[in-house]
């Protein structure tokens, strides 16, 4: 008579067992909850990590690129002048340089008085790069006056230089070069200084940060002989040193193009994780030997060759007479 009753609570009993949790089975679901907030955070922490390295990478190759197109267009415009009649209005030296950079007693003087500093080989080059400024390859802008002018790379005004009566130019003598920003954590920083007059400078300006290095080299022709037309034809690669042309100003004539390599850098390290300090510290610099650098930053050299058209000639000129004797200015290539 009591079985009803009996098997009604323990069904009771049963149910309310079922309903519940054992303590094995609250511990396997917090360690699958662990693990899979591991496996979530560990997912998240590589993400952020290929992230960061592929910023870090492309602000790197951007800075590279930005500052081997800025050189580029400035050296392709050396030695640029207007043409009076069937003359150059005036026949500037296109470019000088030197190893190591300019010394600070020359650096902001005259063009002609630039001089290398001595002993410093390794350290960055610095270039010089002379044209006529004109609206057309320049900057405008207003001076205090009220003038507008063209500018130089410091975005400063050029006062004309008078070259001979009636001739007033503005030339705009621009001169790059690799050093300490102290206004940025002292980052490697290309800079230009401009010449906003005749025998005037104005204040440095920092163009684009983490660039390390500046590389110079010419590409020379032969040494010019009294009383013949200039040579042509590239027959030699020379350093960015005022030594190797020379110290007489008509040999900068000679050069026909510049390669010019900057040497740019990560603003950061790169994060920790799959790659190794030592594999990203591996590079190739401008010399094209390989290097190993400990500081975690990418590293990567960006090259250009830039040919001076503006004092090349762009078609055979008509044969001229020296002397009485009618001169074939290319006989000299063979």
């Amino acid at each position: 008579m009591n079985t009803p009753c009996l098997v009604q609570r323990q069904t009771t009993r049963d149910v309310g067992r079922e309903a519940g949790f054992t303590l094995i089975e609250l511990l396997v679901s917090m360690v699958v909850g662990l693990l899979l907030i591991l496996v979530a955070a560990s997912l998240y922490l590589s993400t952020a990590r290929t992230n960061r390295f592929n910023a870090l990478q492309a602000q790197m190759n951007e800075d590279g690129a930005l500052a081997i197109q800025l050189l580029s267009e400035q050296i392709s415009l050396a030695g640029y002048s207007p043409m009076v009649g069937a003359a150059r209005a005036v026949d500037l030296v296109p470019v000088r340089g030197c190893e190591g950079g300019f010394t600070a007693a020359t650096d902001s003087g005259l063009f002609e008085n630039l001089a290398c500093s001595a002993g410093a080989a390794a350290a960055p080059d610095a270039i010089a790069i002379r044209y006529v400024a004109s609206a057309q390859n320049s900057p405008m802008v207003e001076n205090a006056a009220g003038v507008i002018q063209p500018a130089n790379c410091a975005m400063q005004g050029i006062t004309p230089t008078v070259l001979a009566p009636g001739n007033a130019r503005p030339i705009d003598d621009n001169r790059f070069y690799v050093a300490a920003d102290p206004v940025n954590s002292n980052t490697p920083t290309l800079y230009c200084r401009g010449s906003n007059g005749p025998g005037t400078f104005s204040g440095t300006v920092a163009l684009i940060p983490n660039i390390e290095d500046l590389q110079i080299r010419y590409a020379v022709t032969r040494a010019p002989l009294a009383g013949r037309p200039p040579r042509h034809q590239v027959t030699a690669h020379v350093d960015a040193s005022h030594a190797a042309l020379g110290a007489t100003t008509d040999n900068w004539h000679r050069v026909a193009a510049v390669h010019v390599c900057v040497l740019a850098r990560t603003a950061q390290p790169i994060p920790g994780g799959d790659v190794s300090t030592a594999d990203v510290g591996r590079y190739v610099d401008c010399s094209n030997a390989a290097q190993q650098a400990n500081d975690g930053r990418l590293r990567r050299a960006f090259h250009a060759t830039v040919y001076l058209l503006n004092t090349r000639p762009a078609v055979p000129a008509p044969y001229r007479a020296l002397g009485g004797v009618v001169i074939d200015p290319y006989d000299f290539v063979n």
